[in-house]
């Protein structure tokens, strides 16, 4: 069954389209079967899968019971019309004859809001997504999408703001999240323009958690043009792969510039350990790095330091 509407009025346009029925996933009942397969550039074969069931062996069986879902999806578009409007003046020279009845102006109406809705459920998922485009003080965009599930594997939530500022110059300000059970996310950012500044700052983070891999991962970017131009950047990265392999990265960077001179510095540190075929290892690094730069000289320094342990076989 499925159903579709549209309007057109002076405030608004907008279309909807619903459908409900059923889906047939009878195709999960074929055995699949994928040959012993040798990984490239490796001596390791993957084993043989002979006859496996998707929908048997995954526990699609357990909660969905039949092959025969039904389902129901909507879908929602809609534009509200602005009544402001933009003036265009056209200059019109005449000297020799005269035009009656000549405009001066195009008008043309600004931009509206949108909005676009999407759903759909069935009995193994549920999907929303919500988006808008809005025109007011500001130019405002906003998503959200999300699922729920009987499988946690498959729940997720990603949204994300953005917005543009024209007060005493532009500013773009965007912030993004995602949420699931085995990854987290978050982004933010700022870029600012005015006569006498620019100025910019980005901060990105994430969290994985996988059975074999824990991993958290942080950078910031920062930069301005007040008094001088300047970027500082850093990232920090924390893993552990199954406690075979643990460690850390931490990376940092400065820069500097005039016309007069110019300056970077770097530093670099890391560390690892574990443990493979019993054998128990470690590693460290150091890195610092810099150079400046003006019209009568030129100075660099470079610093590096490692160790690196295997018990039983060196230090």
């Amino acid at each position: 069954h499925q159903n579709f509407s549209a309007g057109n009025n002076e405030n608004s346009i907008e279309a909807h389209i619903g459908i409900n029925g059923e889906a047939n996933l009878d195709f999960l009942n074929i055995p699949l079967t994928i040959p012993e397969m040798t990984l490239p550039y490796t001596t390791l074969t993957t084993p043989q899968v002979k006859d496996f069931s998707l929908w048997e062996k995954t526990g699609l069986k357990d909660f969905l019971k039949t092959t025969k879902q039904s389902f129901d999806l909507s879908v929602k578009a809609q534009y509200k019309k602005n009544k402001d409007k933009h003036i265009i003046p056209i200059p019109f020279y005449a000297k020799d004859f005269q035009v009656l009845s000549t405009p001066n102006d195009i008008f043309i109406p600004a931009m509206g809001n949108i909005t676009y809705d999407f759903s759909f459920k069935s009995v193994l998922i549920t999907l929303n997504t919500n988006v808008g485009l809005y025109n007011q003080s500001d130019i405002v965009a906003y998503f959200l999408t999300s699922s729920s599930s009987v499988t946690d594997a498959l729940q997720y939530k990603l949204e994300g703001t953005s917005s543009l500022t024209r007060k005493r110059g532009l500013k773009l300000a965007t912030a993004l999240s995602l949420s699931n059970k085995f990854m987290e996310g978050n982004h933010d950012s700022t870029f600012s323009l005015t006569k006498k500044n620019m100025e910019a700052s980005v901060t990105t983070s994430a969290e994985v958690q996988t059975p074999i891999l824990r991993m958290k991962f942080k950078q910031e970017l920062n930069g301005n043009t007040k008094s001088k131009p300047t970027v500082s950047s850093s990232i920090e990265l924390m893993y552990d792969l199954n406690s075979t392999a643990t460690g850390t990265i931490n990376h940092k960077l400065n820069l500097e510039s005039l016309t007069s001179y110019f300056y970077i510095e770097s530093s670099t540190k890391g560390d690892i350990k574990g443990s493979v075929l019993s054998l128990e290892y470690s590693g460290t690094i150091d890195s610092e790095a810099s150079t400046y730069l003006n019209s009568k000289s030129t100075r660099s320094s470079v610093k590096l330091q490692g160790a690196s342990k295997v018990d039983g076989i060196w230090n």
